[in-house]
């Protein structure tokens, strides 16, 4: 992502236009070819880019962040694993504590997102549409009580998420404080998940072996009746029989 504010020049060689894109300098050459980038040759030859065509190929690739003011919304996200918790209002007081918290950093229409989820779950409602607005570059701050209100597992992996996007994940404590019940909770629903799976490789390979085994008892059955058949056959046309037969 690239910030409005950081392009402070009026033109941008080619180069630097392709870091900005993220594609192939070639690329940046056919879009100034095609009239996508608006391009002046300086008196050596050589193409510059001009900000503003620069700005709007930014703009519509998704890649450029408007930071000239402070539109962009700070939010607040919680979240608890039960709705046991959520019912002696675990919630509302999480929301309520970092909310003040936001408060005293001048926050900007805070919003608040919120789940009753397990932190392993990753395809939480609230989570979701959360990230969704960072992508859309529309989050500048996320307060979060704890690391693990976000997630369980992989917190650095959507802080660099946010930060690619100019956003910042601030953890209103430092201390490493989990809930006993929450622990229990997750571990449940590891335990669940694996056992779902166990459970269905179990009854596949079950299935397959019922199969080979039927297969395995057509091949007898057939092997046992093929010399049955030959030896019937080799009574029926035995030559010294036939020869009895005749002179009878």
């Amino acid at each position: 992502m690239v910030k409005l504010t950081s392009l402070d020049k009026d033109l941008y060689k080619p180069g630097e236009a392709a870091e900005m894109l993220n594609i192939h300098v070639r690329t940046v050459q056919r879009y100034c070819n095609e009239g996508q980038l608006k391009c002046i040759r300086t008196e050596t030859g050589r193409r510059m880019i001009t900000r503003d065509s620069l700005e709007k190929v930014l703009a519509s690739a998704g890649l450029l962040i408007d930071d000239r003011n402070n539109e962009r919304k700070d939010a607040v996200y919680a979240r608890v694993s039960t709705h046991k918790q959520k019912t002696r209002g675990d919630l509302d007081r999480q929301i309520e504590k970092v909310c003040a918290y936001a408060a005293l950093h001048d926050p900007h229409q805070l919003t608040v997102w919120s789940d009753v989820a397990s932190g392993l779950n990753d395809d939480r409602k609230g989570l979701n549409a959360l990230l969704d607005e960072v992508m859309q570059g529309n989050i500048r701050r996320i307060y979060i009580h704890y690391r693990d209100r976000l997630t369980r597992f992989g917190f650095n992996y959507l802080k660099r998420v946010c930060s690619h996007f100019d956003t910042d994940i601030i953890v209103v404590s430092s201390e490493d404080k989990t809930m006993e019940e929450e622990l229990a909770q997750d571990i449940i629903s590891i335990i669940h998940s694996f056992s779902g799976k166990l459970y269905g490789m179990r009854r596949t390979v079950k299935e397959k072996a019922e199969m080979m085994l039927s297969d395995d008892g057509k091949e007898d059955i057939h092997e046992k009746h093929e010399p049955e058949e030959q030896e019937e056959k080799g009574r029926d046309h035995h030559p010294d029989r036939e020869a009895s037969v005749q002179k009878g």
